[in-house]
């Protein structure tokens, strides 16, 4: 356990130092340029027992770390259990005239599993991002006084930042109704919280340099539904098949809007509320309706190969801050497969490799955005290795993935995305009377 919490203090020192030392050079310190539009981009609940697969984990089952992608898998826990994530990634967007680079670095997802009954009632409390929205835009350009006693165009730079999307706060249950048949349900707060701040500046010193904020909020709650099936010795002995699927009804948030902007009022610095009165104040954002199913199969206890496909109903999401934004989305579908190799689990170790598992995967995304008649696809490789305890039920998960994202044609951008994601998963026995000899 010393070992496994000392790795974690050194690699989580290493993504803050590489953060630090990224916005000394980068172009812009955020994340995809896509999460502009609407209130972000998808960010799937992933476990991260399956993260190295490029997986969401919905078929997948350890009692090394919780699962999060499938409630019906809280019924199956006879540890008590504890996961943290945290994730780097690097992006270079280019279009057909530039390029600039971004990082960003964020927790991907908090969650505790406690058994009620020990492998066949557990409840599960977790924190995720449903949506991020983090980006930096800057333009520049000119335009002619409106006054036409100056003859020169007068230059004008634009910078906008933002922040924020849509967190989810779960509490759940699973339940294992028989030996190969498990249940689970999740209800969730769904919290919209994004912030946009607007710098504008000018060449010519009777133009004001103004600074715009917009903030939107909201909440909502959610609904999720998971079935888990297992059968062993399908096709040979000692192997095993898993199924796994999730339900996620659609989440309508009620929001609302506020945009302000410091001004000068009889020689005082004001806050003014730029859209106090307007009629647009109130909207309304609903998350989409999302099916994800998996398939597993354990070829023996050492190789697992898995398989996923994810919809979303994003073509009827809401977004009634902008209509032309929500406009760009679409049905998003989402397919992956994956194989995992555990050479820990034989009987004797074969050296300091065998402590660890491993993990390979690929994953094509269509995208939840079609923009000028162009969808926005995802490409990801990932690669994963686990650091097992043989003294705990514990591990350390540090995944690695590389992705293309978007295009260069019809005036859009193309990204390169590559980064890692770190889990720390504790599993104990807790609440346990202890016996004397």
């Amino acid at each position: 356990m010393k070992l496994i919490q000392i790795t974690t203090i050194l690699l989580l020192s290493a993504m803050f130092a590489g953060k630090a030392n990224a916005q000394e050079t980068d172009l812009a310190k955020s994340g995809s340029f896509y999460s502009v539009f609407g209130f972000g981009n998808p960010v799937d609940a992933t476990s991260a027992y399956s993260q190295g697969m490029g997986l969401t984990g919905v078929s997948n089952y350890t009692n090394l770390s919780p699962s999060i992608s499938n409630p019906a898998h809280w019924g199956l826990v006879g540890y008590t259990q504890g996961s943290i994530s945290a994730s780097l990634n690097n992006y270079r967007a280019s279009d057909a005239v530039s390029s600039a680079r971004g990082s960003l670095l964020a927790v991907q997802n908090f969650q505790v599993v406690f058994p009620l009954m020990r492998n066949e009632l557990g409840i599960s409390a977790s924190f995720t991002p449903v949506t991020r929205s983090d980006f930096q835009v800057f333009n520049e350009g000119s335009f002619d006084p409106i006054d036409g006693l100056n003859l020169d165009p007068i230059q004008y730079i634009s910078n906008t930042l933002g922040s924020g999307g849509v967190n989810r706060f779960e509490v759940g249950a699973g339940y294992r109704v028989a030996s190969w048949l498990a249940v689970g349900y999740a209800f969730s707060a769904n919290i919209l919280s994004q912030q946009q701040e607007n710098t504008l500046g000018f060449s010519n010193p009777n133009y004001s340099s103004t600074v715009t904020n917009r903030n939107i909020q909201g909440y909502g709650f959610g609904n999720r539904f998971g079935i888990f099936l297992n059968k062993g010795s399908v096709l040979r002995n000692n192997d095993q098949i898993a199924m796994g699927a999730t339900l996620s009804l659609p989440v309508s948030i009620d929001g609302e809007r506020s945009i302000n902007t410091f001004r000068v009022v009889e020689n005082s610095r004001t806050l003014i509320q730029l859209d106090e009165d307007s009629p647009d104040r109130d909207g309304r954002v609903q998350l989409p309706l999302e099916f994800n199913i998996g398939l597993t199969y354990n070829l023996s206890r050492f190789v697992n190969v898995s398989t996923e496909l994810m919809y979303q109903d994003w073509g009827n999401a809401e977004y009634s801050f902008s209509s032309t934004q929500e406009s760009y989305f679409k049905e998003r579908v989402r397919a992956g497969l994956g194989v995992q190799y555990h050479p820990y689990r034989a009987e004797q170790a074969a050296g300091f490799l065998s402590n660890f598992k491993y993990g390979l995967g690929t994953s094509y995304d269509t995208g939840h955005l079609a923009i000028n008649g162009e969808d926005i696809e995802t490409l990801f490789l990932n690669a994963g290795i686990g650091l097992i305890s043989r003294r705990a039920a514990s591990s350390i998960d540090l995944n690695f993935h590389y992705g293309i994202r978007g295009t260069q044609s019809s005036n859009l951008v193309k990204e390169n995305i590559w980064g890692f994601t770190l889990s720390l998963n504790l599993a104990e026995y807790m609440f346990v009377r202890p016996q004397f000899q």
